[in-house]
């Protein structure tokens, strides 16, 4: 019987301690951002439809990885439907994970 290991804790990734490294040329085989859909609810709305304008954002400078927002998306968007209906919002991420966080593979005996 073999045991698959989680990730890591983000809290292992989270400051931003060198440059950053993104998909290109001299970097192959990297999987896509979890994050697949970035505009919800109801698109196509003007700006005055809507009563209230809310930013998220962080005080901090730190990494985050795109299944933590992914993880925020589907939350946000869950809650949002629920309470007011799919039409009653608009909602974007407007962060793109262009960051590829390197996980470092240890052993452990």
């Amino acid at each position: 019987q073999t045991a698959t290991m989680g990730r890591r804790p983000h809290r292992c990734y989270r400051y931003i301690k060198n440059k950053p490294y993104i998909k290109g040329r001299y970097l192959r085989g990297v999987p896509d951002a979890k994050i697949r859909i970035y505009d919800l609810g109801r698109k196509k709305a003007p700006v005055d439809d809507f009563p209230a304008c809310i930013h998220l954002l962080s005080l901090e400078r730190e990494q985050i990885s795109s299944e933590s927002l992914e993880a925020a998306r589907i939350c946000a968007n869950k809650y949002m439907t629920k309470m007011g209906g799919r039409e009653s919002f608009h909602m974007r991420v407007r962060l793109h994970p262009f960051h590829v966080l390197r996980i470092n593979k240890m052993l452990s005996c």
